[in-house]
């Protein structure tokens, strides 16, 4: 099964009030952390890292693409249909990841990957104490109507509107609820995993 990674990096950090993907965690810009899970996964055969123009992207890496969002001020729609757009034709497998989650490990990544339900319905959402987190899997046949997407909500609305396509896989890790909204999120989430 052919997985590629799309990283939404392209948020206008509204709340934060600053540039928060920059914003360092744990001696590291943030967003670096999801990216280095998402390229720690051997199940992930290449990561589309979607940044919003004049995002200084950082060097080269294997297996890694950046891509920039123009519509970024629309909201994650664009960013997630920019993804989506940038994704080799051969691609199974969406893995839609958020930026602002540095949490997110490569173990939780294979878990996601490996849930057999992946074969029999066309996403898969992680579960902690019954709250839906990221990142979801959504199957390549969804792609047009990943495209149609609008707004600020990315794939939510498919999930809302089609929980027949949906299987929750619970996680018992809180990394797939924890995202940075505010500054002070990044020193509660130095007390996490």
């Amino acid at each position: 099964m052919r997985v590629v990674a799309i990283l939404l990096a392209a948020g206008s950090s509204t709340r934060f009030g600053g540039e928060k993907l920059l914003a360092p965690w744990r001696g590291r810009p943030l967003y670096e952390h999801a990216l280095d899970a998402l390229l720690a996964s051997p199940a992930v055969a290449e990561t589309i890292v979607v940044l919003q123009p004049g995002f200084a992207a950082p060097p080269a890496r294997p297996r890694c693409r950046f891509v920039v969002n123009p519509d970024h001020a629309e909201g994650m729609g664009a960013s997630l249909r920019a993804g989506v757009r940038a994704a080799p034709g051969d691609a199974e497998v969406f893995l839609v990841a958020l930026a602002d989650m540095p949490r997110i490990t490569p173990a939780l990544i294979a878990s996601l990957i490996a849930c057999p339900a992946v074969v029999g319905k066309p996403i898969v959402v992680p579960v902690c104490g019954g709250r839906r987190g990221h990142p979801v899997l959504i199957r390549a046949g969804l792609r047009e109507t990943l495209l149609a997407v609008t707004g600020d909500v990315g794939a939510r609305e498919i999930i809302r509107a089609h929980p027949e396509w949906v299987v929750e896989l619970e996680t018992g890790d809180e990394a797939v609820l924890f995202d940075v909204d505010l500054p002070a999120d990044l020193a509660a989430g130095e007390n996490g995993a």
